[in-house]
């Protein structure tokens, strides 16, 4: 644990508190979560028991991170924000808490780099930021919309046939390869970036599957038209 940062350890708590059942959780839900699992990184400095533990949480210590100016957890796209002083783990938050071991063991995890070429990372770089990955992995998959799909393909509704069977063969390479190379260890696109593991990268294959059968009807359309452009 002596390795994790300030604001690993409040992901780790804030993963605590969805399995606990609060999906979204109140600032101070955080401070009091912080301080008695973290009690030496979030306890108030001074105000000890007779066994030298903090009595008290420091609030300021947990507002400062997702509150203040530089609230990191918000920039990262750790945590986001749901009302007044209401917050909700993202889909990143969520896999990065995994990976640090919010299930139990709380060392960090070794990650490879991927070693397909720069073009296939950079276009699973726009899988996984596109709109559609977001809501599936926030549990929001019946609000994803065919622009949403669209732009996980990178298609549009005006494509042609070739386009879109082209565009979802790359789309099923790329998957493939990340797959493949996720296979040992979680793998990290460019150095420093968010570590994926092989169960991340099966619930995008998934979404790709969920996807073409969700959108069939507008996909049918597309599939019927010439290379000619409308």
């Amino acid at each position: 644990m002596a390795d994790l940062t300030v604001h690993e350890r409040l992901l780790l708590v804030a993963a605590d508190l969805e399995k606990s059942g609060k999906r979204t959780f109140s600032a101070e839900d955080l401070v009091v979560a912080s301080w008695k699992r973290f009690p030496d990184t979030f306890g108030l400095a001074g105000y000890n028991d007779e066994d030298g533990r903090p009595l008290y949480p420091n609030s300021n210590r947990v507002f400062a991170e997702i509150m203040g100016s530089s609230k990191p957890l918000r920039k990262l796209g750790l945590i986001a924000k749901s009302g007044t002083k209401r917050f909700h783990l993202t889909e990143a938050g969520r896999q990065r808490a995994a990976l640090l071991g919010a299930s139990g063991g709380e060392r960090r995890v070794r990650t490879t780099k991927a070693s397909f070429s720069r073009e296939t990372a950079r276009e699973l770089q726009k899988i996984l930021s596109s709109r559609a990955v977001a809501k599936y992995g926030e549990g929001r998959a019946d609000e994803i919309t065919f622009h949403d799909a669209s732009s996980f393909w990178g298609i549009s509704a005006r494509s042609t046939a070739n386009e879109f069977t082209s565009r979802v063969a790359d789309t099923q390479a790329i998957l493939r390869a990340a797959a493949d190379a996720a296979g040992e260890r979680p793998i990290v696109l460019e150095h420093g970036s968010k570590p994926y593991t092989a169960e991340d990268i099966e619930n995008l294959r998934a979404l790709h599957d969920y996807l073409l059968d969700r959108f069939e009807t507008e996909l049918s359309v597309i599939r019927r038209r010439t290379d000619e452009r409308l």
